[in-house]
């Protein structure tokens, strides 16, 4: 599919109010002046540069002066696909030795935008699944459990509030020029759909009330429903929905992606693990210590790091969050979270009481979304006011 001249100029837009480009005139204006001149087929000459761009007579030292423009026009073009043009379909490459653009569209990056560009009726199924089971193991016999990290949940003192965590979407034009429901992992909540949109105010861009959750949603509410089957006062709901405040009273537990968090993102990373989920890598703080865990998987096997965070506030309510960046994070967790035979290394520090509030990361060996291996790598303490920062 050849790029036509409209898509062209607007993508020329977002490039020039980048910030790699916003405080650079001279770059903006050469990479102007470069896409124009290749728009009409022309590949300009050292010295129609110097005379057009910088308003200068060609000569040797000036030759040399256009030669560097364009090495720094080539690293501002690789810095900027490398940070906030990642997810961007149509390319602009300057090769080597060459002074006209080439404009080219990027297959993998317009199939993944398609694959999250997605229809009210598919969003609504995967809802309407999460609600079935759901309804499901609610309504089943209770399966009451060994498990001394679920017990607290069956007690009537408190009822539980189950959040699943569901991704942000909206509504935005894409490479075939309709208008479609869309995902991006740099965009998961309105605050960042509104940072974007003032950093980027020509893009075609609208929010949207349509949601979406993975599979690791309706697997994590079926294990857990089983263990809480139809004993506690229980509420499902999704981060997009929730406010803080209607964690009050409630115990909690959470089962989503890094990317779902929304307002919750800031306590848990003040709890020590904060996610980057353009690099798909985990900064997990200690008292004394950072450790970093990378997502990012090339060959057979997937590892991904998958956090837990448990926490009891001052009057007795219990927190629980399963966290991952791809869905066999969580999927395993839980899973291993739920079996009596998996869980006894966990169970017997917790049963010391030396550890009762604790955060801990598992590494899931798998390919694609079947895990095939899981193991806590490491469990530490929260910090003791961890819980102060809860309403």
């Amino acid at each position: 599919m050849k790029p036509n001249s409209k898509h062209i100029n607007r993508s020329l837009g977002h490039l020039l109010e980048s910030n790699a480009f916003s405080k650079s005139p001279v770059n903006k204006e050469l990479l102007r002046y470069l896409v124009q001149v290749s728009l009409r087929g022309e590949n300009p000459k050292e010295y129609q540069i110097a005379a057009e761009v910088f308003g200068r007579k060609i000569g040797e030292e000036k030759e040399t002066n256009v030669r560097a423009y364009m090495l720094n026009l080539r690293k501002k073009l690789h810095e900027y696909y490398e940070g906030e043009g990642r997810g961007d379909e149509l390319i602009f490459e300057l090769p080597k030795g060459d002074y006209q653009i080439r404009f080219r569209y990027s297959v993998q990056r317009i199939i993944r935008k398609k694959a999250f560009a997605a229809s009210p009726w598919l969003l609504m199924l995967s809802l309407a699944l999460v609600v079935a089971a759901f309804l499901l193991v609610r309504y089943s016999s209770s399966a009451h459990t060994r498990i001394g990290l679920w017990k607290p949940f069956l007690t009537d003192k408190h009822p539980v509030l189950l959040v699943l965590g569901d991704h942000y979407f909206f509504r935005s034009r894409i490479a075939t020029g309709k208008i479609a429901t869309v995902r991006d992992n740099e965009i998961n909540s309105d605050v960042e759909f509104d940072q974007f949109l003032s950093l980027n105010p020509t893009a075609e861009m609208e929010k949207s009330e349509l949601t979406y959750v993975n599979n690791q949603a309706p697997i994590g509410l079926f294990h857990i429903m089983k263990i809480l089957g139809g004993g506690p006062d229980i509420k499902m709901d999704y981060s997009s929905r929730l406010r803080m405040d209607e964690f009050r009273g409630h115990h909690a537990i959470f089962v989503g992606s890094f990317k779902t968090l929304r307002m919750l993102a800031p306590a848990i990373e003040k709890m020590g693990l904060k996610y980057d989920i353009g690099n798909s890598l985990l900064e997990y703080r200690t008292a004394d210590s950072i450790f970093r865990f990378d997502n990012r998987n090339d060959g057979y096997l997937n590892y991904e790091y998958a956090g837990l965070i448990r926490f009891i506030t001052k009057d007795g309510r219990n927190v629980l969050f399963l966290l991952c960046d791809n869905d066999i994070g969580n999927i395993a967790l839980v899973r291993y979270l739920t079996d009596p035979s998996r869980i006894k290394p966990l169970e017997k520090i917790m049963e010391t009481g030396q550890m009762q509030n604790f955060k801990g990361i598992f590494e899931v060996k798998g390919q694609y979304r079947t895990d095939f291996e899981i193991r806590l790598i490491r469990l530490d303490p929260l910090p003791e006011n961890a819980a102060e920062i809860w309403p």
